[in-house]
């Protein structure tokens, strides 16, 4: 289910030493509030069109729950009937190796890779603190321009607070820089997929 656009604002930041509210700020102004510029990891994010921005109300920046979900890599869930925000963190592992044994030992892990090079591997995911049901899940490798070069998912459709998995991929690294190996959850089989783990396999 879509969070209605209106109702993602949940995470307030105190601005200490402000003593006042501007209408406006050098980022422009929402509907009467002064917006704020938001950067992540000395990355800005940015609003659409038809999205809420971050802004000020006395003193304190608020900012959407969807961009709190994306930096965290959470889950957030919204109870339109109570109005509560619920945001989920399950602490996913993930390890690349050469070979994950069925008893789940784990041989040859690596990080890098020589670009041009087609390797054979695993994705061995150990996940807990899931605390609310799903639909799936998904394992993506994104090659370093953005595209998704392999993917599996597996329905689970209900609680699963704790398990361990291993998939198998087969994928040439073709291009340099960071390829991106993507845990993501779906909530229901009508909403999207949200990563909530990553790592890095560095390909030079």
């Amino acid at each position: 289910m879509k969070v209605p656009r209106l109702l993602t604002m949940v995470l307030s930041l105190s601005l200490f030493g402000t003593t006042g509210v501007l209408a406006s700020s050098a980022w422009g102004d929402f509907e009467g509030f002064a917006k704020v510029r938001l950067l992540v990891n000395d990355q800005e994010k940015t609003f659409g069109a038809d999205e809420v921005p971050g802004f000020l109300v006395k003193g304190s920046a608020v900012v959407p729950a969807r961009i709190l979900s994306e930096t965290l890599q959470s889950i957030v869930k919204w109870d339109n009937g109570t109005k509560t925000v619920s945001v989920y963190k399950p602490n996913v592992h993930m390890v690349v190796a050469k070979t994950v044994g069925d008893d789940y030992s784990i041989q040859k892990p690596f990080g890098g890779v020589k670009k041009g090079d087609r390797l054979d591997f695993a994705v061995f995911a150990q996940i807990d603190e899931l605390k609310t049901p799903i639909y799936s899940f998904r394992i993506a490798i994104v090659s370093p321009n953005g595209d998704q070069v392999k993917a599996r998912e597996e329905i689970v459709d209900g609680p699963k607070s704790s398990f361990w998995y291993t998939w198998p991929f087969n994928v040439t690294f073709s291009e340099s820089g960071a390829y991106k190996v993507r845990f993501a959850i779906k909530q229901s089989a009508d909403s999207d997929y949200v990563v909530v783990s990553e790592k890095s396999i560095l390909s030079d």
